[in-house]
């Protein structure tokens, strides 16, 4: 009964919305804005078609009143090497808000740094991969999203690396959010200096990044059969590529790859796709 009332109550919503929406804009075009918004915490993310700009404070402000939320914001870029994200704000007043999701708080200032819904079913893969009492290495962990679901259902403790000091600080507010300091150890320092007296079961590399040196150093942070989720952007014409690629720059330490999982995750651009490969190092 409670949960068929939420339903009406979102459905009402998502109507009076349609309705605001159609007094300027027709149903065809209506249906393609309204598939491409995300919402995080409080926060709308409205990805408006160029014909539309000139509407671009009516869509925002027709989102922020049948919704209620804190702050709507126009998608605009990543930039940078630690990915900061530019939005443009259409109405609201604040980047911050705490977006839950598979049971876990995650505390986000979009003025600063990146959260990808698009993320979700990885995010939620990730608290299911550990075994019973593993060190775990998260490379570049980010505000923790691949650190937390592993840490929070996971029987394991995760080493968790951080080079972006505002990433950082909000992942030190996420650990106490979710009341795990005693199963993740922060370090904000560039992965490449961390030099910890054992070796890791597991590594998580989320970044993007061609440059070996990342992989290389993995390579002498893992223990011998250990296991590496590697994420990258992979040209589709390149796709079949990417497990030998991987092991020419193994073959330089004496090691190869033995492949466990591998998926699209989800489109990065025209062409290009977001993939992860798991694979034991042995």
């Amino acid at each position: 009964m409670y949960f068929g009332l939420i339903l009406n109550v979102e459905d009402k919503k998502i109507k009076n919305l349609r309705e605001l929406l159609n007094s300027k804009i027709p149903d065809t075009d209506i249906k393609k804005i309204m598939k491409s918004y995300e919402q995080l915490g409080d926060i709308i993310i409205l990805t408006i078609p160029r014909e539309y700009k000139n509407l671009r404070d009516f869509i925002g402000n027709s989102f922020y009143e049948t919704f209620e939320c804190q702050t709507v914001l126009e998608k605009g870029y990543i930039s940078g090497e630690f990915r900061r994200p530019y939005f443009n704000k259409i109405v609201g007043n604040d980047f911050v808000t705490i977006h839950k999701e598979n049971g876990i708080l995650y505390k986000i200032d979009l003025s600063k740094v990146m959260f990808s819904a698009g993320n979700i079913a990885e995010r939620i893969r990730m608290a299911h991969v550990t075994l019973p009492d593993e060190r775990v290495i998260d490379m570049f962990c980010g505000i923790g999203y691949f650190t937390l679901p592993i840490a929070k259902y996971g029987q394991s403790k995760v080493w968790a690396l951080e080079k972006n000091p505002d990433s950082y600080q909000i992942l030190l507010d996420n650990i106490k959010l979710n009341k795990l300091t005693d199963k993740i150890f922060p370090f904000n320092i560039d992965c490449l200096d961390f030099n910890p007296d054992f070796k890791a079961d597991r590594i998580i590399m989320g970044y993007f990044s061609d440059d070996e040196k990342f992989l290389l150093k993995a390579l002498e942070l893992i223990k011998e059969g250990g296991v590496i989720h590697y994420h990258n952007t992979i040209p589709e014409k390149n796709e079949s590529n990417l497990k030998s690629e991987i092991n020419k720059i193994l073959a330089e330490k004496g090691k190869k790859a033995e492949p466990i999982y591998y998926r699209r995750i989800k489109k990065f651009s025209p062409g290009v796709w977001h993939v992860v490969f798991d694979f034991k190092v042995v």
